[in-house]
């Protein structure tokens, strides 16, 4: 089932549902996840393995004259390489919120939704399979379709997932008008095709508008790209 991308409101809709799948205590920690992962273009796997500090997981970098990077090691590269990607603005904005002092372990800790029922917390941070259960149930209880049901196949509805956040990122990158290549090296794909063909459905009139707005000659100065 693929999915697609999904719009601001729904991405909003999402958030006030988390209250209500992950309880009140837990919801903003569950709120932040869904952050992460609509401003990231991380998997959900990528997103959890997101620290501070912790020697081979995923961190965000910042250094004195230059832009925000994100470094991934080569455990979790398919080409078993380490490599370092743009820290998208929106998501080095995120990141930044937590104060400086508390920029320790994990970037992002969900709650565990044991306390919701006042029952003993038995894991300390869930594992990444399922925070993408938790987060399925978000999308279902926001009532956000991402794939109709098809009764001749037995095909069920398929709500919005954290593989469709990502979908999401990926899109708003897009629709903005970044480079293929450039989304292509963010998304971390070897060519724009895979992008095109499962994140970014397109439209070729906004991309013609793209194309018109940074190749349309200057009529002010006609000889500038003659």
């Amino acid at each position: 089932m693929k999915g697609r991308p999904i719009n601001k409101q729904e991405f909003i809709a999402m958030t006030e549902a988390a209250k209500e799948v992950v309880g009140e205590d837990a919801a903003e920690s569950w709120k932040y996840v869904l952050r992460g992962l609509w401003e990231s273009a991380l998997r959900i796997n990528e997103l959890m393995s997101v620290s501070w500090d912790k020697p081979g997981t995923i961190r965000p970098r910042w250094k004195d004259g230059t832009l925000p990077v994100l470094a991934i090691p080569a455990a979790m590269q398919k080409n078993n390489t380490d490599d370092e990607i743009p820290l998208l603005p929106g998501f080095a904005a995120l990141l930044l919120e937590t104060p400086v002092e508390n920029r320790t372990g994990w970037v992002f800790d969900p709650k565990s939704l044991q306390t919701r029922f006042g029952r003993r917390v038995r894991h300390q941070r869930p594992d990444s399979d399922w925070v993408g259960k938790v987060i399925s149930r978000i999308g279902k209880a926001a009532n956000i379709i991402v794939e109709a049901a098809v009764e001749k196949s037995g095909r069920r509805v398929k709500y919005a997932s954290a593989h469709d956040l990502r979908r999401s990122c990926c899109e708003q990158m897009r629709e903005a008008g970044v480079p293929p290549l450039i989304i292509c090296r963010v998304m971390r794909h070897s060519s724009w095709e895979t992008t095109r063909k499962h994140y970014a459905p397109g439209d070729v009139q906004r991309d013609a508008e793209v194309l018109d707005k940074i190749l349309k000659p200057d009529p002010e100065n006609p000889s500038k790209d003659s």
